[in-house]
């Protein structure tokens, strides 16, 4: 088979899913190309650029003048297409078509004319809205007292149902400085999404399934395939000199004794709960160190130092797994997640976990390996991160629990679908009944 798998980025949380599936698909003797606009993609996967950063950033600007994201970059999606064609592609991989770097019905016209069965991973919920990717809370939603903390109160947006229209999240991403065009937008993405003859969408957790199912995008099957892990990458770190070295490198040599926990994100925007993270570790006080990973320059100076010990990203996912080893208890007060890949990352690495009772979060967290708290109630997330540091779950527990989202398994469940999506599509029945005419 021929698989084409189209994203948004070449690495980071939904580009390393891509580019890892690609690799495995070659491995498993069938022909791949992963597709992208930004970052680097692995010099061993075979891969099409997809336009230039001009191009983007025109696309990016076009949105916020206008709310029409997905429906520019015309020229770099027709060059595209032209890519594909001479790929061949029996499946197309569909992952985050969002991003300000194609232009959908130039892209959805090639896939519809040319009938080929489509996969499409669902990252975020963005495929079925009028404008956002989350919906569940008040992101970009007006200060609150005229302080610069913003609402924590869900805006239990389901205009997506229906049309959209009047859009409470205009200026969350894709952000729109003006206009509102949800309303034209999601009439626009139901018909080119829908027009699809053949397309089976998989979702990282149930939680997402089931809204996906309440959407103009259940007529087609979905299948709940959590997003894998490696776990020759993802494990306890067992180097001592290696972790004094990481310990050095993030400034955790300096906390002493105190009971350290860590929090990561690629990017911490409002859903990711800073501001949460520094009311827990100002609860729970000077015996404990709570670490923030992710963080851009300027959130790293405004934390309060005493508390919050604030890092870039790291870079380096060795360096990562022994942050998450030296861990007594990762946190995620994260209010929406499609997943929540950074738990698994945590109990992989033999660490307990901590998270909200948001979204699908909880799927990941059984009682032997962590806890489960109430959105926003930050004393009861206190309260349970201090239990844990004094009777922490076992080590191996946790590992055991991350094996359920191992690679493997979830390349098999692709292949098994490709697998299907191939034999059912009119392509390889036409080579079939050839074969039968030849014979």
């Amino acid at each position: 088979m021929n698989i084409a798998q189209i994203n948004v980025v070449a690495s980071l949380s939904t580009g390393r899913i891509a580019t890892t599936l690609s690799r495995m698909i070659i491995d498993g003797g069938h022909r791949a190309v992963f597709c992208y606009s930004r970052e680097k993609a692995p010099s061993d996967i075979p891969s099409i650029y997809i336009g230039n950063s001009f191009d983007t950033f025109t696309h990016a600007l076009l949105t916020r003048l206008t709310d029409r994201a997905g429906f520019y970059s015309k020229r770099a999606t027709k060059k595209l297409v032209k890519q594909l064609m001479a790929f061949k592609p029996d499946i197309i991989h569909l992952h985050n078509i969002h991003g300000y770097y194609l232009h959908l019905p130039t892209l959805f016209e090639y896939i519809t004319q040319a009938d080929i069965p489509v996969v499409w991973t669902l990252h975020d919920c963005w495929a079925y809205t009028g404008h956002c990717a989350y919906y569940t809370m008040a992101v970009g939603a007006p200060p609150v007292d005229g302080t610069k903390r913003r609402s924590k109160e869900h805006v239990g947006c389901d205009r997506w149902l229906g049309g959209c229209g009047n859009c409470v999240l205009k200026r969350s991403y894709p952000s729109s400085l003006f206009v509102d065009q949800s309303a034209k937008n999601w009439n626009d993405k139901r018909r080119l999404f829908t027009k699809v003859p053949h397309m089976v969408l998989t979702t990282p957790s149930e939680w997402l399934r089931s809204e996906v199912k309440r959407s103009y995008l259940a007529k087609y099957p979905v299948y709940a395939l959590p997003n894998g892990i490696d776990l020759d990458v993802f494990k306890p770190c067992n180097d001592e000199t290696f972790m004094e070295q990481v310990a050095r490198r993030y400034e955790i040599d300096k906390i002493g004794d105190r009971h350290l926990v860590i929090s990561v994100a690629a990017v911490w925007d409002e859903r990711k709960g800073l501001d949460d993270l520094i009311d827990l570790a100002e609860m729970l006080g000077d015996e404990y160190c709570v670490m923030a990973i992710g963080l851009d320059e300027s959130q790293i100076q405004s934390l309060p130092k005493r508390t919050v010990l604030g890092s870039r990203r790291t870079g380096n996912v060795n360096d990562l797994c022994a942050l998450y080893t030296a861990a007594e208890v990762y946190v995620s007060l994260s209010r929406e997640e499609t997943m929540g890949m950074t738990l698994v990352e945590a109990l992989a690495c033999g660490t307990q976990v901590l998270c909200y009772d948001a979204t699908a979060m909880p799927e990941i967290v059984t009682k032997k390996v962590g806890e489960v708290v109430e959105v926003g109630d930050i004393e009861a997330a206190a309260n349970r991160v201090r239990e844990m540091c004094d009777n922490p779950r076992d080590a191996a527990d946790c590992r055991e629990r991350s094996q359920a989202y191992e690679n493997g398994k979830r390349f098999d469940a692709y292949m098994q679908l490709y697998e299907k999506m191939y034999r059912s599509s009119p392509q390889f029945q036409k080579e079939l009944e050839r074969a039968k005419y030849v014979k």
